[in-house]
């Protein structure tokens, strides 16, 4: 079955799977197109926080365990008309080179090329089977990646293999990248008319807590055991937001909630972070929730999988990125993983999104360069 990839693009764009919405039927396509092509499917549904249904699917080509996935995401962050865009954003449209709309570059673009690369092979091709994953929810917290990992099988397969996360690096060789941590603390007030000094202001009670997280927040840009050289740049922020959701000046705040949010690259320690966080918050009094661990990835420079795509890519050496993927939660099966994908990151949840044609086009004949040493 002979595919283009920027007609398939544009068919994948056309629907508007935003995060907040269902992306059942983008997904339900996708999973046509892949059983036209001899895959087996796998799907892991299920209803987000909001009760919006989801689908992630898993498609294996050829017979066996381990071989090579390709994995994706075709959820896509809100587009709005108002932003300046120029045209619809799910009306995709090619000009100057480059395919416009929302996801063509994150990441319904790499997507479709790693569906057309798998099109050029029948199973009787493959001597390790092929792999494609496609999850939901990689734009809130990798929940559909996190779904994947625990009750797929055929991803439990993959595993025993490696895996190319398809997000766009411009065709670099990306082995690291970081990961995500998120946390809420709460203090609790109590509302009252500020005139008769009966209430309790909840954010005298934080206070105290946002001093030591602010004293935090300048240790672990500056300590050596935060760092990773291997980075640009070499921390990540312990960023701080609070927010009281009072509905009047003149009533004392019945609740104080700070969101902690980090970046950990390898090698640091998550549990020590976390541990000091929630210290902090019990010794002032305060309610600690961890709401979202994402671990970072990280594949050794001179792993198999990185060294055979610096020869399939040309690159000279690999890369590290500071945005986050899938393999966030990927990683707790898969060891063997690194991020490969046409188009530029910059272009991603931007107004008048794009991606260059002939970097699509390219990356089809890379991931197919791909199949073909390990799978064949």
């Amino acid at each position: 079955m002979k595919l283009d990839v920027v007609q398939l693009t544009k068919e994948i764009v056309a629907y508007p799977s935003e995060s907040q919405t269902s992306n059942v039927e983008v997904t339900q396509h996708i999973a046509g197109v892949l059983d036209q092509l001899g895959f087996r499917i796998e799907e892991v549904p299920y209803t987000d926080e909001a009760g919006v249904a989801k689908l992630s699917i898993v498609g294996k080509l050829g017979t066996g365990e381990g071989g090579l996935a390709l994995m994706s995401h075709d959820d896509v962050v809100p587009a709005n008309p108002a932003d300046g865009w120029h045209r619809d954003p799910y009306d995709s449209y090619e000009a100057n080179g480059k395919l416009y709309g929302r996801g063509s570059c994150d990441m319904k673009g790499p997507l479709a090329a790693s569906i057309c690369a798998a099109a050029r092979f029948k199973a009787a091709d493959l001597t390790a089977p092929l792999y494609l994953v496609v999850t939901a929810d990689e734009e809130v917290h990798a929940i559909g990646a996190q779904k994947v990992t625990a009750h797929s099988k055929l991803f439990a397969e993959a595993c025993i293999g490696c895996g190319i996360i398809c997000e766009p690096t411009s065709l670099r060789v990306v082995h690291a990248h970081k990961g995500s941590l998120a946390i809420q603390v709460t203090a609790k007030g109590r509302p009252a008319h500020t005139s008769t000094l009966k209430g309790i202001n909840a954010n005298l009670k934080m206070i105290p807590f946002l001093a030591e997280m602010k004293q935090f927040n300048e240790q672990v840009l500056s300590a050596r055991r935060y760092r990773n050289e291997e980075f640009v740049p070499p921390h990540s922020e312990w960023c701080i937001g609070i927010n009281d959701h009072n509905r009047a000046t003149n009533i004392s705040p019945a609740q104080s909630i700070c969101t902690l949010n980090y970046r950990p690259m390898p090698g640091i320690d998550v549990d020590a972070l976390i541990d000091t966080t929630r210290k902090s918050a019990e010794k002032h009094g305060l309610d600690f929730a961890l709401k979202h661990r994402g671990e970072p990835l990280y594949t050794a420079v001179d792993a198999p999988l990185v060294r055979t795509a610096l020869k399939l890519t040309g690159c000279r050496k690999p890369t590290t990125v500071a945005y986050g993927t899938d393999g966030m939660a990927f990683v707790e099966k898969m060891k063997q993983m690194i991020v490969l994908g046409p188009g530029d990151i910059a272009q991603a949840h931007t107004a008048n999104e794009w991606i260059q044609t002939d970097q699509l086009r390219a990356s089809v004949d890379l991931y197919a360069r791909f199949i073909e040493h390990i799978c064949v």
